[in-house]
């Protein structure tokens, strides 16, 4: 440590510049450092050394923890903000779901008003409008996603349910197609007659429950 050859040596240990300490000028307290011997200076800076090297691996992983810290923060912040657009589409999907719904059910209501009384004149209460797809989800959905209960109330949702048990009772609509009416066509008329009865009988049991 007191030449230029150990120095050379120290440094490529630790990778880093080792200064270069004669005997007569060695720093440190009064008379502590002038006392050691050669291998008692060597231990000392390697001592010294050590703790310098410690520090900087200390402050190393410091920096690699802040790195992590706001790679971390940054992708929280971008999981939140795709949370918040996808939850933000999914409420402008629903908002034009229930429009394109109510839509529905609003041809579908005032298609009978103006009724002709033919059957290619009536409206039969399926998203499609057409009696081939009368089936006991298509005329449940039209009915719960074409009147919303949620928006309307049960109370609303069952007045207009049992009006649709009314309009949608076979007699009235063989009435009102002339009495002769295809067979084919009546199952349909009572398939659309008995799944609103029971919508309408379920709601109604559970609201009085």
């Amino acid at each position: 440590m007191a030449d230029d050859e150990g120095a050379a040596y120290w440094e490529g240990v630790y990778g880093q510049p080792i200064h270069v300490y004669s005997r007569q000028a060695r720093p440190g307290p009064e008379g502590e450092l002038e006392r050691m011997d050669d291998d008692e200076y060597a231990a000392y800076v390697r001592q010294k050394m050590w703790e310098k090297t410690h520090q900087g691996l200390l402050e190393e992983r410091a920096r690699r923890e802040e790195r992590r810290k706001e790679k971390e923060e940054k992708e929280q912040e971008a999981r939140r903000l795709t949370k918040q657009m996808e939850e933000s589409l999914r409420r402008g999907e629903e908002r034009r779901m229930r429009k394109a719904w109510k839509e529905r059910w609003e041809r579908y209501t005032n298609a009978w008003f103006p009724w002709d009384g033919t059957l290619d004149g009536l409206a039969w209460p399926v998203r499609s409008g057409r009696r081939e797809d009368v089936k006991t989800d298509e005329v449940k959905d039209f009915y719960v996603l074409g009147i919303d209960p949620v928006e309307v109330g049960e109370r609303e949702f069952l007045a207009k349910l049992k009006e649709e048990r009314v309009r949608w009772h076979p007699d009235k609509i063989q009435q009102r197609l002339g009495g002769n009416v295809d067979e084919v066509v009546m199952k349909d008329v009572t398939a659309v007659f008995q799944i609103v009865d029971k919508l309408w009988s379920d709601t109604r049991s559970k609201q009085t429950r």
